[in-house]
């Protein structure tokens, strides 16, 4: 894709559709981590979907990045935390934390990351959000609490951290802070340029966190069922879903782009309607408006300026 095609899938509503497929995209991530949990290694996973999004990038971007290995040698460092903070303290955290916490619990500590986007671009580059935007993100929240309680607010006052709580902290955080500096990254990058060149230096970091996995825990089986998840989520999460989140992130600004968290909340719960066998209740009603009514605001909002 060209700078003047990459360009025009940054402006006007694309960048609300991208959101959209994007969170749909991740939400049916959420469900296969819930699914594989226990049979097939976080590493693992983590590592053979940036090997998967890497070769099938290649053929695209391969070449273009490889004329700007120069400008990646000269960012090394902005790389070299993007990788990290995508890498193991993203994609791979979410499927680890899930060997220790509920989905409650994990549902409800990744509702920080519309919170750690903010802080971390207020800090690092003094955006700030409008009072429009802040009331988005509110009633974005209670709505995903109303989710995540099925109505209950009693279940989440009952909630007790535990080690898989932290270590999605850390994944949420982990996002933020890529999402964050996306802007830091010349602008002559396109979104395939962007993502391969992460991608790879992920892939190096990963590799071995992804060895010692094997040899102490356990090697990824070799069946189709993980085949084809990690098809899934070479192709469709570390490429389209990613890809559709940069571009995002570049065209309308991290904090506006954050609220596709909850966007991607309400999917997996009505996913896990269809394809997990649970019932759509009168609260998933309720929570989808306050969701919606939160999105539209912060979307309303401009975008923030420098302080």
């Amino acid at each position: 894709m060209s700078n003047a095609q990459d360009s025009r899938f940054r402006q006007g509503l694309w960048p609300y559709a991208l959101m959209f497929a994007a969170a749909f995209i991740l939400a049916s991530n959420h469900i296969i981590g819930r699914w594989v949990q226990g049979d097939m290694p976080p590493m693992g996973i983590g590592f053979w979907r940036l090997f998967i999004a890497t070769v099938v990038l290649l053929p695209f971007a391969g070449r273009s990045v490889w004329a700007k290995r120069g400008e990646i040698r000269r960012h090394w460092k902005l790389f070299a935390v993007m990788a990290i903070a995508l890498g193991p303290f993203g994609n791979a955290a979410v499927y680890v934390a899930y060997h220790f916490t509920t989905a409650i619990n994990g549902g409800v500590v990744s509702t920080v990351q519309p919170v750690a986007t903010v802080l971390i671009t207020f800090f690092l580059f003094r955006e700030s959000i409008t009072r429009v935007q802040t009331l988005g993100i509110i009633l974005a929240t209670v709505g995903v609490f109303v989710i995540l309680s099925r109505g209950d607010l009693g279940v989440l006052a009952a909630l007790k951290p535990n080690i898989g709580d932290l270590i999605m902290l850390a994944a949420m955080f982990g996002f933020a802070v890529h999402n964050s500096l996306l802007r830091k990254i010349p602008g002559d990058f396109t979104t395939l340029e962007i993502l391969l060149s992460v991608q790879c230096v992920s892939m190096v970091v990963m590799l071995p966190l992804y060895v010692t996995e094997t040899i102490i825990f356990k090697p990824m089986p070799v069946t189709w069922e993980a085949a084809a998840v990690m098809a899934w989520v070479g192709v469709g999460v570390a490429i389209i879903a990613v890809g559709f989140t940069n571009t995002v992130v570049l065209s309308i600004g991290a904090n506006k782009a954050t609220m596709s968290n909850y966007i991607r909340a309400l999917l997996t719960a009505l996913l896990a309607v269809l394809i997990l066998g649970e019932h759509l209740e009168l609260f998933h009603l309720v929570a989808f408006m306050f969701v919606v009514a939160g999105v539209v605001m912060l979307g309303r909002g401009r975008r923030a300026r420098p302080a």
